[in-house]
C-alpha cells in the first residue's frame, strides 16, 4: 500500500510540475528559482498537501523531501522546454535560451516559427536521454577516484578566458577576417562592461531577475527593433507540417547540446547560458538555425537535468533548483560505487525524464496552435506588440530600474547586427563576471 501512495503521489506531483513549469516558462521573468523559494518558505503546507495524498506516511519526512525534491525537477523540466516558446514567438529571451532567440526569430520569419519550438523541443527529449547516460560517467570523473571537480578548480578562469578567446576566433573567416576580430573583441568589451556593472554592481536587483532585463536589452529588443525597420509585408503562412523522422545530425546536434551541457553543470557559477555557448563555438555555421535549435534544447533540459545530478555527487550546489533538493533531502546517503546510486537519485531521473516527456509534445501542440493564429500577420504589429508586452514585463518584475538596465543593454545589442559579427558575442555579459569572480576569490 505504501508503495503504490508513493507512486501514485510522485505521478500526481510530476503533473503538478508540469503545469507549474509550463507557467514559469511562458512567464518571461519568472524562473523555476522563484517556485525554489516559494516551495522552501511554504515547506509545512506541502508536506501536510503531501501526507493527504500518502497518509501512512506523513511521519516520514525522507520521503515527503524526495517527493518535493521530484515536483521542483519536474518543474524546472518542464520550464526548460516550455521558455522556448515566448523565446521564438516573442523575442523574450532568458539567460537560457537568450541564444535561441536569433535563429528562432529568423525561423519565424520564413514561416517556420513551430518548427523552431518543434526542433528544440526534439533537442530537450534527446538531450534529457543523453544524460541519462552520462550520470555514470560524471560520478567516475568528478568524484573518486579520478576527482576532477576539486582538480579543475584553479583552472577554471583560464578555461574561461580560453572559452571567451576562442569565440572570437570563430569570426576569423570571410574577407578582412582580422578586422572581424576585433570587431568581435570591441562587442565583447561592451557587453563585458555592461555584465560586470548590471552583475556585480550595487543595483538592487533581485538575483532571480537581474538576468531578464540584460539579456531581454541584449538580445530579445534588438530582434525585435529590426523587425520593426523590415518590410511591412505580412509575415509568411507558418507551416504546420510535422518534422522529419530522426536523423544521424539531429543526434549528433543534441549529443554536443548535452556534452556541453554535462560540462558547465558543475563548473562552479556558470549555467545554461554559458553551455549554450560553449555548444554554439564553431557550430552554427556548420549546422544552420533547424541543428541549432536542436542544440540550444540540449544544452537546456541536459543541464537542468545535471546541475541537480552533481548535488549527489560531490554535494555541491549548480542551482537554485539543487540547492533546493539538497535542503529537502537532508543528508545524502554516499554513492559508494558506480552501480549504487542513491535511490532519491533514480527518483529525480525519474522525475526529469517524465516530465520532459510529458512537457514536449504539449509543447510543440501550443506552438502550432500559436503559429496558426499569427499566420499572414503584420510582422511590424507582432513586434511592436512583443516590445510593449516585454517593456510591460519588465515594469512588473524588474521595476523602473529594469527597464533602464534593458534600454541600454538594448544599445550594446545592436552593435553587433551594425558590425556584422555574430551576436553569441554578447554572451560576455555573462563570462566575464563569473571570470571576475573566481580571480577574486580567496585562494
Amino acid at each position: 500500500m505504501v508503495a503504490a501512495a508513493f507512486v501514485l503521489a510522485f505521478l500526481g506531483l510530476i503533473l503538478l510540475g508540469v503545469l507549474v513549469g509550463a507557467v514559469t516558462g511562458l512567464s518571461p521573468g519568472l524562473h523555476v528559482n522563484n517556485v525554489a523559494a516559494l516551495l522552501l518558505a511554504t515547506r509545512s503546507a506541502w508536506s501536510a498537501f503531501i501526507g493527504v495524498l500518502m497518509p501512512d506516511t506523513t511521519t516520514d519526512p525522507s520521503l515527503t523531501g524526495v517527493l518535493l525534491s521530484c515536483f521542483l525537477v519536474a518543474t524546472a523540466a518542464s520550464h526548460s522546454v516550455f521558455n522556448f516558446i515566448p523565446s521564438v514567438f516573442l523575442g523574450a529571451p532568458t539567460e537560457d535560451t537568450a541564444l535561441a532567440t536569433l535563429p528562432g526569430h529568423r525561423l519565424l520569419l520564413a514561416g517556420n516559427g513551430a518548427k523552431a519550438v518543434a526542433l528544440a523541443a526534439r533537442g530537450s527529449v534527446l538531450g534529457t536521454a543523453f544524460a541519462i547516460f552520462f550520470v555514470v560517467p560524471l560520478r567516475f570523473l568528478l568524484s573518486d577516484p579520478i576527482e576532477l571537480a576539486e582538480r579543475f578548480r584553479p583552472w577554471t578562469a583560464v578555461f574561461l578566458l580560453s572559452l571567451l578567446a576562442a569565440i572570437v576566433a570563430t569570426e576569423y573567416r570571410g574577407r578582412r577576417p582580422v578586422g572581424r576580430v576585433l570587431r568581435a573583441a570591441w562587442v565583447q568589451i561592451l557587453a563585458a562592461s555592461l555584465g560586470i556593472v548590471t552583475l556585480r554592481g550595487t543595483l538592487p536587483f533581485d538575483p532571480n531577475t537581474v538576468l531578464f532585463p540584460l539579456f531581454a536589452g541584449l538580445f530579445g529588443l534588438p530582434t525585435l527593433l529590426v523587425a520593426l525597420r523590415g518590410p511591412s509585408a505580412r509575415i509568411p503562412h507558418q507551416r504546420l507540417e510535422s518534422l522529419r523522422l530522426l536523423s544521424r545530425e539531429d543526434a549528433r546536434s543534441a549529443l554536443r547540446g548535452t556534452a556541453a551541457g554535462a560540462a558547465v553543470s558543475w563548473l562552479p557559477g556558470l549555467s545554461g547560458g554559458a553551455a549554450a555557448t560553449l555548444a554554439s563555438v564553431g557550430g552554427r555555421k556548420h549546422t544552420g538555425p533547424h541543428q541549432f535549435m536542436i542544440v540550444l534544447g540540449a544544452v537546456s533540459s541536459s543541464t537542468a537535468l545535471l546541475s541537480v545530478t552533481v548535488l549527489f555527487i560531490i554535494h555541491r550546489t549548480r542551482s537554485g533548483t539543487a540547492a533546493a533538493v539538497r535542503d529537502f533531502v537532508g543528508d545524502f546517503v554516499p554513492w559508494p560505487s558506480l552501480w549504487s546510486a542513491p535511490a532519491s537519485l533514480l527518483a529525480v531521473l525519474s522525475a526529469s525524464v517524465l516530465a520532459t516527456a510529458l512537457a514536449a509534445p504539449l509543447v510543440v501542440r501550443l506552438a502550432r496552435q500559436i503559429a496558426r493564429r499569427c499566420s499572414s500577420s503584420n510582422p511590424r504589429r507582432i513586434a511592436l506588440l512583443s516590445l510593449v508586452v516585454i517593456q510591460a514585463l519588465l515594469f512588473v518584475v524588474t521595476g523602473p530600474l529594469g527597464i533602464g538596465v534593458a534600454a541600454i543593454a538594448m544599445l550594446v545589442g545592436l552593435v553587433p547586427i551594425a558590425l556584422r559579427v555574430r551576436r553569441v558575442h554578447l554572451m560576455a555579459s555573462l563570462l566575464v563576471p563569473v571570470l571576475l569572480t573566481y580571480l577574486s576569490a580567496p585562494r
